[in-house]
């Protein structure tokens, strides 16, 4: 897909989602058909549209349902199976969950309320890409010390990935009462390997021997150990406000990607924060590390 522009692998993935609603869509395919991750493709698809994907082909499955509820006389199970549906039970069920009414309730009803349009317009962006460089680097593995907290992921009904981690960093500074451990470096993970069942790190890494301050709250198992494995990457540096490095990873993903001649693969993304620092608000220069593999 290199060459293609800049956004189209999420327009691809509306594309494909508005002409197969009368299929059940998984995750694994949607990101096959943008060639992102499973966890990239929801990170965007989030930033970019307000929905997680399944609350998308849900209430679009759904509206489009509705709709020939009330213009045809169609069975509800030949509308049920029209729109990917096993069976009247559970569209009936998942209809009455959006609308408040059954499919026959609304028939009778007879008028279109609540239905959801499909999405046409791609959200901007709001960074200056002139100023970024991004670099390929292939990390060998190493460790890190930290506390993990399970993330609802921006597949689920009620994502939080952006409550959990300051949560999570707040857990872990306050284990770190030591000067000694200042000589780490932060970094935040992102377990994607199984997309229902993410979780966020708040870990320290270091070049050198382990501080004793680290080493006594591993050996508590206040802090725990996660090894992350070799991995190429594509990496881009930021200097700004933290409020501005979700931006940053949606450029990195939607902009950039597509044309590099890469595709996102599961694993472990990482937020570099540089050297510790307890008394320091937030840090302003970070970095991205998205893992990635050439397109064959």
């Amino acid at each position: 897909m290199k060459g293609q522009s800049p956004y189209s692998r999420i327009e691809r993935v509306l594309d494909y989602i508005h002409h197969n609603s009368d299929k059940t869509l998984g995750l694994d395919e949607l990101a096959e058909v943008c060639q992102l991750s499973r966890w990239q493709l929801q990170r965007i698809f989030q930033q970019q549209t307000g929905l997680n994907v399944a609350q998308y082909v849900r209430e679009l499955k759904l509206s489009l349902a509705a709709d020939k509820v009330v213009t045809t006389d169609d069975r509800m199970l030949d509308i049920a199976y029209q729109f990917g549906f096993t069976s009247e039970v559970s569209f009936s069920r998942s209809f009455k969950q959006l609308f408040g009414l059954s499919p026959s309730q609304y028939r009778r009803r007879g008028t279109k309320v609540g239905l959801r349009n499909a999405i046409t317009q791609r959200a901007e962006h709001f960074i200056d890409s002139t100023s970024l460089q991004t670099r390929i680097e292939h990390r060998p593995g190493f460790t890190v010390y930290g506390v993990s907290t399970p993330v609802n992921g921006l597949l689920a009904e009620a994502p939080n990935f952006a409550t959990i981690v300051p949560i999570t960093w707040a857990s872990l500074f306050n284990l770190i009462d030591d000067e000694g451990a200042l000589t780490a470096q932060m970094i935040g993970v992102v377990d994607t390997r199984l997309p229902k069942d993410l979780h966020y790190w708040a870990a320290l890494t270091v070049d050198i021997e382990l501080p004793l301050a680290i080493q006594a709250l591993v050996e508590s198992e206040q802090l725990t150990c996660l090894t992350i494995p070799s991995q190429e990457y594509a990496v881009v540096s930021y200097h700004g406000l933290l409020s501005g490095f979700g931006q940053l990873v949606e450029w990195l993903i939607c902009d950039w990607l597509p044309q590099s001649g890469f595709e996102g693969v599961d694993g472990f993304d990482l937020e570099h924060y540089g050297a510790l620092s307890i008394n320091t608000d937030e840090p302003s220069h970070m970095e991205y590390w998205l893992p990635i593999k050439s397109v064959t």
